[in-house]
């Protein structure tokens, strides 16, 4: 026997390890299997597990809003700063506490409902997570900045939304004038 076919042998035999042996694919561990999943279910977890974190941050508003109200006059908090507790608690819970939640439900079941093995785009589906803790930290860094957070109401209505918010909310009356001209001049 040759050389070479005694170390082809003894490759075949599973003696001798190859370049190939050692490139395991395994799911990533740790953070890394949070931060880049397209797993539909981590995704849907990940979801569910914010929803939850901003249904307590609204709640803890909540109870500051309950406690002004405790008795009349008042009490904890300056009226414009009650103002905001009451917009960004009506926020967080509509698109930080329910919303996300249907997301991560639908997440987890739609892809075994219908058979697939993921979601569509599954790391477009990530990215759309990702956006919200960001979002979020924006929102309620608005509390702190000099003009203090929206305190027009979580719905949004004009004129408080509009004549009355603050300079931290300019964003929001910029968008609502530019596009609501384009809306009603039908176009550019």
């Amino acid at each position: 026997m040759t050389d070479m076919s005694r170390q082809e042998a003894e490759i075949a035999a599973g003696h001798i390890d190859t370049e190939q042996d050692h490139h395991e694919h395994q799911p990533a561990k740790r953070l890394k299997r949070w931060l880049f999943t397209t797993n539909h279910k981590d995704i849907g977890t990940l979801y569910l597990l914010f929803s939850l974190t901003m249904f307590f941050v609204g709640g803890a508003m909540a109870m500051v809003i309950r406690a002004e109200l405790f008795q009349p006059g008042l009490q904890l908090v300056e009226p414009n700063f009650f103002n905001q507790m009451t917009t960004v608690h009506g926020l967080i819970m509509v698109f930080g506490a329910v919303m996300p939640a249907f997301t991560g439900l639908a997440n987890w079941m739609i892809p075994m409902m219908i058979g697939a093995p993921d979601m569509a785009l599954p790391r477009m589906n990530n990215w759309s997570f990702w956006i919200l803790p960001f979002a979020f930290s924006l929102l309620l860094a608005s509390l702190f900045m000099e003009g203090g957070g929206p305190n027009f109401g979580w719905t949004f209505y004009a004129p408080l939304s509009t004549a009355y918010s603050p300079a931290s909310t300019g964003l929001v009356r910029i968008c609502h004038s530019h596009y609501g001209d384009k809306l009603h001049h039908g176009g550019d």
